[in-house]
């Protein structure tokens, strides 16, 4: 029975096949068309080459590049260390980093910074010595990494919590069943305090664990109008809820914006109360990106302002602590950022930044 190479079962002659091998357009066409950017440089970092590649990395044509300095695509803070390493290459032939899958930083024409892997090479051509870099975007795969860094960092932080802040009133729940049990029947009523407390608990960490998850779907929404519908939810008591014109439409997913609202009302209610009812107002801020709540309270007083989104962080004794670190895991989820300030009428005023 006859037996065929690989390259006669697909149909290709063992001399076709060696001539596609040898053919410098075939090798050529590979480098052109990989994924990877691919840019070669003299002792001097002139760049000799670059192959079609750079313009979707790095946003440059070849022919932009090829005579350009290879800091035209590096961070400005990373050129003078470049020069003087590439020297003490050339001097002394000792290597200051692995060559190897390095993960460096670059610099599109954009000016936006992209992580790269990055593997070097050095060769011989016409005589001169050759560098060559061989560079991946792998953006997606640092954010990838980065996300569950944060994911692992929620979960320690949601076990210390739980283990820490649902104790307390478990204990409390035990002893007072006790002496309920002794005959006090108005520990009963007590009992079913501490059981709210801790409802309000699990709800809060139940909350702050869907907020750590992604943006779900953006749409533009109405920030004026979500504000009144996180109103209607929120038990306000006494308090006003004012509302002024022009607040900006945003790219936002809903109902985790709705959420926004709904803590940073309860907080208005629950730390700005004077006794007759506070008014609390959403306006947009001037420059027309983003919006303001501020309430007519007391303000923040002694409260260190720099703590008040950390985790369990309260000044009341009934509070949780966990309202305003809701608020800034959904500004942050949505590339939002959010501070506190000092209102013009003293009060407290949270500043949410959409853009």
């Amino acid at each position: 029975m006859a037996s065929f190479g690989p390259s006669e079962e697909m149909g290709v002659a063992t001399g076709e096949l060696d001539a596609v091998v040898q053919d410098t357009e075939f090798f050529r066409s590979l480098v052109e068309n990989g994924s990877d950017a691919i840019v070669s440089i003299d002792q001097h970092s002139t760049i000799l080459y670059a192959n079609q590649s750079v313009e979707r990395v790095f946003g440059y044509r070849p022919e932009e590049l090829i005579g350009e300095k290879l800091t035209t695509i590096m961070p400005e803070r990373f050129r003078g260390d470049h020069f003087e390493s590439i020297a003490r290459y050339i001097e002394t032939g000792e290597r200051e980093l692995d060559w190897n899958d390095i993960q460096l930083p670059a610099k599109r024409r954009d000016g936006e910074e992209i992580p790269l892997s990055i593997t070097f090479e050095e060769h011989s051509y016409e005589g001169e010595r050759v560098f060559s870099g061989i560079m991946r975007d792998i953006s997606d795969r640092v954010e990838r990494e980065a996300e569950l860094e944060r994911q692992n960092e929620r979960l320690e932080r949601f076990a210390s919590l739980v283990a820490h802040d649902l104790r307390d009133p478990l204990q409390t729940a035990r002893a007072t069943l006790a002496v309920a049990q002794a005959g006090d029947e108005d520990a009963l009523d007590d009992l079913d305090a501490v059981f709210d407390r801790m409802d309000e608990l699990i709800g809060d960490v139940l909350t702050l664990a869907k907020q750590g998850q992604t943006v779900g779907e953006a749409q533009a929404v109405d920030l004026g109008r979500v504000a009144d519908d996180a109103w209607e939810t929120v038990d306000t008591g006494t308090a006003t809820l004012v509302v002024g014109d022009d607040l900006p439409a945003v790219m936002a997913d809903r109902e985790r914006a709705r959420t926004l609202f709904e803590n940073l009302f309860k907080n208005g209610v629950e730390h700005g109360s004077t006794g007759d009812g506070v008014t609390i107002r959403v306006e947009p801020l001037a420059d027309g990106h983003g919006v303001a709540v501020a309430d007519d309270g007391p303000g923040f007083g002694d409260t260190d302002t720099d703590r008040l989104f950390d985790y369990g962080y309260t000044t009341s004794d009934d509070g949780t602590g966990f309202g305003l670190s809701i608020v800034d895991e959904v500004a942050r989820a949505h590339g939002w950022a959010v501070t506190a300030t000092t209102g013009a009428d003293g009060g407290a005023r949270f500043e949410v930044e959409t853009r």
